[in-house]
């Protein structure tokens, strides 16, 4: 074998042991991200169909409140995947369609935990926005009924004007709110991974060095709890 060959091989040999710690530091805190946002992700799934299963049993034995309100359940436990979203979305206005000629509050509520439901659900965008609005429309007229079956001696002409003003607002998420999320969440599984790099060393000791870390994670998730909460 030629010196070139040898210099070349001995080179790659010293290139791979320099890499080979800097994969070591990083492997483990992303296995660790990964586990987190699966465990999410699974959790999520299962939830959904734990309130799914629920709606279904007390809407089969009328006990259609408690059915809504479960439906409304498998609509914040939102992925995009979801196998019951669409299902229950479909079943809520079909039950609140149902519910409109003789029993309005139960239609009113219906349609509220569609609406509230899905609005929940969202993150960087809304899901279903066109059901959202549909239920922005539907609600103050069916309010209305609802407030004269129970003696509101208020103008109905005032009050369905009153409750449209209520529910005539943009459908969607706004931009800041998506920064919001988006940059919480970015800063947050950050934060976390670089914990585990930086404040940890080879026998799992603290080091000081963790602290602006587990500060930035504490951030991140605060920005993401408040564009969830308020946006």
């Amino acid at each position: 074998m030629d010196s070139s060959a040898t210099k070349d091989n001995t080179a790659t040999a010293q290139a791979d042991s320099a890499v080979r710690p800097v994969r070591r530091r990083w492997l483990w805190p992303l296995l660790a991200a990964l586990l987190v946002l699966t465990s999410l992700a699974v959790r999520s799934t299962m939830e959904q169909q734990a309130a799914w299963s629920r709606a279904v049993e007390y809407e089969k034995s009328g006990d259609l409140w408690r059915a809504v309100d479960e439906y409304r359940w498998v609509l914040r436990w939102y992925t995009p995947w979801g196998p019951s979203h669409d299902d229950a979305v479909a079943a809520l206005q079909d039950l609140a369609k149902r519910a409109e000629p003789d029993d309005p509050e139960l239609a009113m509520q219906a349609w509220d935990n569609l609406r509230s439901g899905l609005i929940a659900g969202r993150s960087l965008w809304q899901p279903r926005a066109d059901v959202v609005a549909q239920c922005n429309q539907v609600l103050p007229p069916l309010l209305v009924r609802v407030a004269d079956r129970r003696g509101d001696g208020r103008d109905k002409a005032k009050l369905l004007a009153q409750f449209q003003r209520d529910y005539d607002r943009p459908v969607g998420v706004a931009p800041w709110t998506s920064l919001a999320v988006g940059l919480g969440f970015a800063l947050w599984l950050l934060g976390l991974v670089q914990v585990v790099r930086r404040g940890l060393d080879e026998d799992a000791r603290w080091r000081p060095a963790g602290w602006p870390w587990a500060g930035a994670a504490v951030a991140g998730f605060a920005l993401w709890s408040l564009g969830m909460a308020f946006g």
